[in-house]
């Protein structure tokens, strides 16, 4: 209460606005472009935080999603696991709402090597998505991974 009060009486005095946000980081410019995704990624992150998903912005501006494979599929089977359609329900929103597009569908198989049935499994991420509303021509090709998780990447489209 007291830091506000002097806040208010400082605003009162000042001729410049008081502003309680931080100063742009240096090369806060640079990351102009990815700003869409950026609000993508924070959005996405505060449905999942503290969730075993991991949600990061790569240098590229892309967003990467991944979800490890145990709430993903029962083994020996592609059936999406609520969880993960939960994830793939929220992303798909993201997708309709940005424009941007998922090159990397990939999905694990049971073992550490890629199998049949992770290009089941990226298959069956396809249609999930596919089912919430997003164009086809905004997935990329399913995809196995030796990765025991599910890997999505969402990028903006070239213009």
């Amino acid at each position: 209460m007291v830091i506000a009060a002097v806040v208010v009486a400082l605003h009162g005095c000042s001729t410049t606005p008081v502003t309680t946000s931080a100063p742009p980081a240096p090369g806060a410019a640079a990351e102009a472009p990815a700003q869409p995704l950026a609000v993508e990624r924070d959005w996405l992150q505060s449905w999942f935080g503290g969730t075993p998903v991991v949600i990061a912005q790569r240098e590229d501006g892309a967003v990467g999603v991944e979800v490890p494979r145990e709430f993903c599929f029962d083994p020996g089977r592609s059936t999406v696991k609520p969880p993960l359609a939960a994830v793939l329900d929220k992303l798909a929103q993201s997708l309709r709402r940005t424009g941007a597009h998922l090159p990397l569908v990939a999905a694990p198989g049971d073992a550490a090597t890629a199998s049949p049935l992770a290009l089941q499994r990226a298959t069956q991420l396809r249609k999930h998505l596919l089912a919430r509303g997003v164009s086809a021509a905004k997935i990329g090709t399913p995809t196995a991974t030796a990765v025991a998780a599910v890997q999505l990447r969402m990028e903006l489209a070239p213009h």
